[in-house]
């Protein structure tokens, strides 16, 4: 019987008040991050999550790293070949040949997870003149524009969110 009732009890602490005490601080402290930090367009409709990564293909949009998923956030995953992998030299030889010129190495490989959002400044800027070309605007202004985009990284380089850049670059057109 005492085994029943400590489980009971622990059943509803641990199973019950604590998850209802966590997603209500959470909601209080932290909203957006808490509900999915959420993005919508000019029309207020949810476009994405600033923590997930999106394809975007048109020339006039920055673009994300290549994903090894095509950014399915089930399942999400690596292609995990390692650096002497001919299979991994052969698709940076076909993303190079698609690129602009000097493209940066880091959109020349997957991303690790297949979702991450942000890409290292550099890779950014060597996509600017594509962008600007296709939007008529002048690639010094976006230059500036993509580095006030930047965010500190975590523990390497200054980074810029993808998605959050091209939500810019479409509310300023």
């Amino acid at each position: 019987m005492i085994a029943i009732r400590t489980l009971l009890t622990l059943t509803l602490l641990l199973g019950v008040g604590y998850p209802l005490a966590v997603t209500g601080l959470a909601q209080v402290l932290f909203p957006w991050q808490a509900n999915g930090s959420q993005l919508t367009n000019n029309k207020q409709q949810l476009i994405g999550s600033a923590l997930l990564a999106q394809k975007f293909e048109r020339a006039e949009y920055f673009h994300s790293r290549p994903s090894a998923t095509d950014f399915a956030t089930i399942g999400s995953g690596a292609s995990n070949l390692g650096m002497s992998s001919p299979l991994r030299a052969e698709f940076a030889q076909t993303e190079a040949k698609a690129l602009t010129a000097n493209p940066s190495p880091t959109l020349l490989t997957r991303s690790a997870s297949g979702l991450d959002p942000h890409l290292p400044l550099d890779a950014v800027l060597s996509q600017v003149d594509r962008v600007a070309k296709e939007r008529g605007l002048d690639p010094a202004s976006l230059t500036e524009q993509v580095k006030s985009a930047t965010q500190a990284g975590i523990l390497g380089p200054q980074v810029v969110n993808i998605l959050e850049l091209n939500l810019q670059l479409d509310k300023d057109a």
